[in-house]
């Protein structure tokens, strides 16, 4: 009895051990295409929190807008022999060439809110033209289907560009909302101050007559907002997407009109748990997914439905 315990002892041991090693040895790379977006910071920080809980090495970067740095940050984490890759609002599609070394490493690859591509195990996301509808409608609606409204689209994301051609599509059905003026925002580390440059200039132009301005997130409503006030125009409305902490207290403080809330906390835990079944539990990644676009819910928030404690 003595030599069975003491076997049973040291079969824990080695179990402990080796599943102890095996969580040890998991090594995740994630990537953001801007950490100075608000909503990618929130997705990198919910993620590294989730990884570090588990006992993980987390290799995070930041492509700084640039898909050339994303491109080559891609081929590094392959060169690093990481065990699975998170890419949070990134342009798979447009290097590709990068995505399939990736593929051909035998390298699980999760994006976030970032356009399924072929061989990616899958995108996690909002539907962005939902939000785009929603939003959209949120605003020419609220105007009483007539007025002028600013228009501060971003392109570049795959997201915010199908929340665009949303607007587009809303506006069509609304032959009293004018357009007065329609700004692209360009990918760079000082987007929000070429923002505010191209919105001042909008209310100097325009001034009384912007009713509403349309953003494509939720840090280009606060720039739009902030110009209006400056210049003594405080009660035009001002609508995003993202659903940050500081929109909810902009919302509850009237220096913003309403936003469509996307759980971007949820969708870096998400990934976490799909790395997990895939790495750590060894499940097939078709399996572990379920999916290949898994698509979370986002609620228009105004100052009706404020999350509690705002």
């Amino acid at each position: 009895m003595k030599k069975l315990s003491v076997v049973l002892v040291m079969l824990f041991v080695v179990v402990f051990s080796v599943s102890g090693l095996s969580a040890g040895k998991v090594k995740v790379g994630f990537i953001a295409t801007n950490f100075s977006s608000e909503a990618q910071a929130r997705v990198a920080k919910a993620f590294e929190d989730d990884v570090k809980k588990r006992g993980w090495e987390l290799v995070k970067l930041n492509s700084m807008g640039s898909i050339e740095t994303q491109s080559s940050q891609l081929e590094n984490l392959v060169q690093m022999k990481v065990d699975a890759i998170v890419m949070a609002m990134g342009h798979p599609a447009e290097i590709k060439s990068a995505v399939d070394k990736v593929l051909a490493a035998g390298i699980p690859l999760i994006t976030i809110d970032s356009g399924y591509v072929e061989g990616v195990v899958a995108d996690i996301t909002a539907d962005n033209f939902v939000m785009g509808a929603k939003v959209s409608t949120y605003l020419l609606d609220s105007l009483g289907g007539s007025g002028n409204i600013i228009v501060i689209k971003f392109q570049k994301h795959q997201g915010c560009r199908r929340r665009g051609k949303v607007l587009d599509a809303v506006l069509s059905e609304y032959p009293n909302i004018h357009v007065l003026d329609e700004y692209g925002v360009v990918a760079t580390a000082k987007f929000l101050d070429d923002t505010r440059s191209a919105m001042e200039t909008y209310v100097l132009k325009y001034g009384d007559k912007i009713d509403g301005v349309w953003c494509a997130f939720d840090q280009l409503a606060y720039v739009a907002a902030d110009v209006l006030a400056e210049y003594g125009y405080k009660d035009k409305l001002v609508v995003g997407v993202d659903g940050n902490a500081e929109t909810f207290k902009r919302i509850k403080n009237g220096k913003m009109t309403a936003t469509v809330a996307q759980p971007l906390e949820a969708m870096a835990v998400r990934a976490v748990e799909i790395v997990d079944k895939i790495v750590v539990k060894k499940m097939d990644p078709n399996t572990a997914a379920g999916n290949k676009i898994i698509y979370v819910d986002a609620p228009l928030i105004d100052n009706n439905n404020l999350p509690r404690g705002y």
